[in-house]
């Protein structure tokens, strides 16, 4: 007796069987589940194109059918309810799938931003102990000029005023310190690039 009925309903139309599994029959929802999954299945596969997570949609779709099967409504036919539910998944897979890509390129451009500007100021710092170290190789006066001139942004003639010389010896004292400045950095720059 019991597997006349469950022959029969085997060939029960779908409103009869949402029916039954409205009501919590899992014999039912059995059914459902084996007549349209294979069909979802390949539907959602022409548009995902990736055979896990089509596996996995499939899985949820179902899942949530049976979880909300006392509240869903079939407006029309249990087979168009599920190609519905079945686009909403697969059209949520793609927004998380752009959200997921502009989080990560966010995530890169922020680290990346932030990681130069630690790399900027590693290498200021670096480029600031270089300088110092070159200018240890100056005699106090060419020190002296070279940090008004040069550093501060005073002109020959302010240079010279404050030191009592000659904008001449100015110009004669930057020269040399510009030149034993250059040639320790370009001997020494490797160590501030690498």
């Amino acid at each position: 007796m019991k597997k006349d009925t469950m022959s029969s309903s085997l060939n029960n139309p779908d409103k009869e069987l949402t029916a039954l599994m409205k009501n919590g029959n899992v014999l039912a929802f059995t059914q459902l589940y084996y007549k349209y999954s294979p069909k979802m299945y390949a539907n959602m596969f022409k548009m995902v194109k990736d055979k896990e997570v089509v596996e996995e949609m499939v899985q949820v779709l179902f899942s949530r059918i049976w979880q909300q099967r006392e509240t869903i409504t079939y407006e029309r036919d249990f087979s168009g309810y599920l190609y519905r539910a079945g686009s909403h998944l697969v059209c949520d897979f793609y927004r998380k799938l752009e959200s997921d890509r502009k989080m990560r390129t966010q995530f890169k451009s922020t680290i990346m931003e932030h990681y130069s500007h630690i790399e900027e100021q590693i290498f200021f710092k670096e480029s600031e102990n270089l300088l110092e170290q070159a200018l240890a190789e100056l005699s106090p006066q060419q020190r002296q000029v070279y940090q008004l001139c040069k550093l501060d942004g005073f002109s020959y003639k302010e240079t010279a005023t404050k030191l009592g010389i000659s904008p001449y010896t100015v110009k004669e004292y930057l020269c040399k310190a510009k030149n034993i400045v250059k040639s320790y950095m370009v001997k020494n720059m490797e160590i501030v690039t690498f």
